[in-house]
């Protein structure tokens, strides 16, 4: 077997401080900097997903609160339909 020798001595140096000037400027973006308090992208998707949560809890009370509303009134108008059926049509 024979041993494959890597070196970085082949890659010229403007292009090597380019790879290193763009790693910089994806790892700002990712985690932030000073400059940028809020923090970067998994900061504010980490964010987000917290504030989907909360919408999804409150949608959830909501159908919740919707469905029971609505087997109230049901059960109150099928009471007012069997009282005008027995006691006014009888």
């Amino acid at each position: 077997m024979e041993k494959i020798e890597k070196t970085m001595c082949d890659i010229p140096d403007h292009i090597l401080l380019r790879l290193q000037t763009d790693v910089a400027e994806i790892k700002v973006a990712l985690l932030g900097n000073e400059y940028n308090p809020q923090g970067g992208l998994l900061c504010r998707t980490t964010e987000v997903e917290k504030e989907l949560e909360k919408l999804r809890n409150r949608y959830d009370k909501m159908i919740w609160a919707a469905g029971g509303a609505g087997a109230a009134i049901s059960f109150i108008v099928s009471i007012l339909v069997f009282i005008f059926d027995k006691v006014i049509l009888k």
